[in-house]
């Protein structure tokens, strides 16, 4: 089970100060996805959340293990036979905040990702209804990252979830949150104190 962070712990005012920066020195085509929702959820939520391994691979296939595939993820929700809304708005959620925590601020560990591909001429994904061949992982990521937000606002306004309204802007706009992903790690790589903050979790 993981540990929650305090609101006033150090690491997580550091996020805030990181993602009040992000989004005043980022580019957004629409000026929407520029709110304070928004700002606090990449900030003070996935941020200190993915903290913590255990919850950055939470999806579990169904012998316990861990998964950090994006379509192993999505294989295993469906084997599970999710019908509960809640679960189902749970992992499309983790399956959005995932890709957008991966692109945004470890780009570079796609290239292991992109090693593994090699094997592969393609990978299939199915988007609105079309099976559609990506052969480059981060824009697989990014489609994915996409089509999860989507479902989870779909699934969160059907069973009136606070965050759905989000999760829709997120997918409208991932790639100015990627960017503010980007800006985030660059002020946190910048700031010492970062990883004097992270030891004291431990």
């Amino acid at each position: 089970m993981s540990r929650r962070i305090p609101s006033d712990h150090p690491l997580r005012l550091l996020f805030r100060d990181a993602a009040e920066w992000a989004f005043r020195h980022g580019e957004f085509a629409d000026r929407r996805a520029r709110n304070e929702r928004l700002k606090c959820y990449l900030g003070e939520d996935l941020l200190t959340r993915f903290l913590h391994v255990d919850q950055l691979y939470r999806v579990r296939d169904a012998r316990g293990r861990p998964l950090a595939d994006v379509a192993e993820m999505l294989i295993s929700g469906e084997a599970e036979g999710i019908s509960a809304e809640l679960r189902a708005l749970e992992v499309q959620r983790h399956i959005g905040d995932y890709t957008l925590f991966i692109v945004g601020v470890f780009p570079e560990s796609l290239n292991r990702v992109r090693r593994d591909w090699r094997r592969k001429d393609s990978v299939m994904v199915e988007l609105g209804g079309l099976l559609v061949p990506f052969q480059d992982v981060g824009e697989y990521y990014e489609q994915a990252g996409r089509r999860a937000y989507r479902r989870a606002s779909e699934i969160g306004r059907e069973a009136g979830a606070a965050e759905a309204d989000i999760f829709g802007t997120l997918s409208e706009h991932f790639r100015s949150y990627v960017q503010v992903m980007n800006l985030i790690r660059i002020y946190l790589d910048a700031t010492p104190a970062f990883g004097r903050y992270g030891r004291l979790l431990s």
